[in-house]
């Protein structure tokens, strides 16, 4: 019930906050499958993506990778994505991009704090595009706020911020592709699933910030 009411107060927050800016929608699955008595695991991600909060698609991906635990505080992933992307309104123009990736994840805890380290490294072949690459940092922090740990029944709030950088020989591609900045509150349905609603303020390249809804599940399944 905690969760219901400061999920309408973030709502209320936000519509209130950015009523002058259409807001955009994200939908996100994140999945983790383990196998039992192995470092290895997979990661499947789905996103979808909207230019509203429903109703002017942007952007379908897909994301699986395999990742290995190679210390409790150390994980390596790596991986492929498929994006499908369309233009705002109409007509459509589609394209796809096909994306290999590698990622190391540092994970350790300041008090009540837990916090998160992803170093990502993409080559990205986008159609009609010729071949880029980019570089991403994000820092996560999540802090339950009704419990002592992030175990069943938590509360907890959930911030980051993921730098995106272009690796490329084009001249007129700048370096700074886009910024993330996130805030959301979360709830833990059990001690593997969880599920989080926040608000994002993206910044691509030298365009104004543009605000996002994002409601995400965090699912881990063990073989």
């Amino acid at each position: 019930m905690k969760f219901i009411f400061t999920c309408v107060f973030l709502l209320f927050s936000i519509s209130t906050l950015f009523a002058q800016q259409q807001a955009q929608g994200w939908l996100i699955y994140f999945g983790n499958t383990a196998f039992k008595s192995s470092p290895l695991s997979i990661h499947h991600e789905l996103q979808l993506r909207d230019y509203q909060l429903g109703g002017d698609h942007n952007q379908t991906l897909l994301r699986v990778g395999l990742e290995y635990a190679a210390k409790p505080w150390l994980s390596i992933t790596g991986g492929y994505g498929f994006i499908y992307t369309e233009a705002e309104n109409s007509p459509n123009n589609p394209f796809n991009e096909h994306r290999i990736y590698q990622e190391a994840l540092l994970k350790h805890g300041v008090n009540r704090f837990s916090i998160r380290h992803r170093f990502r490294l993409e080559e990205r072949f986008i159609a009609d595009k010729s071949f880029r690459g980019r570089g991403r940092y994000g820092l996560f922090v999540d802090v339950p706020l009704t419990k002592a740990d992030l175990g069943k029944d938590a509360v907890y709030m959930a911030v980051y911020n993921e730098i995106f950088l272009n690796i490329s020989e084009d001249d007129n591609l700048d370096i700074f592709d886009r910024n993330r900045l996130y805030g959301g509150i979360g709830y833990k349905v059990t001690n593997d699933l969880g599920i989080q609603l926040g608000y994002m303020l993206q910044h691509v390249e030298q365009k104004a910030g543009t605000n996002h809804v994002l409601l995400s599940l965090h699912h881990r399944m063990k073989w």
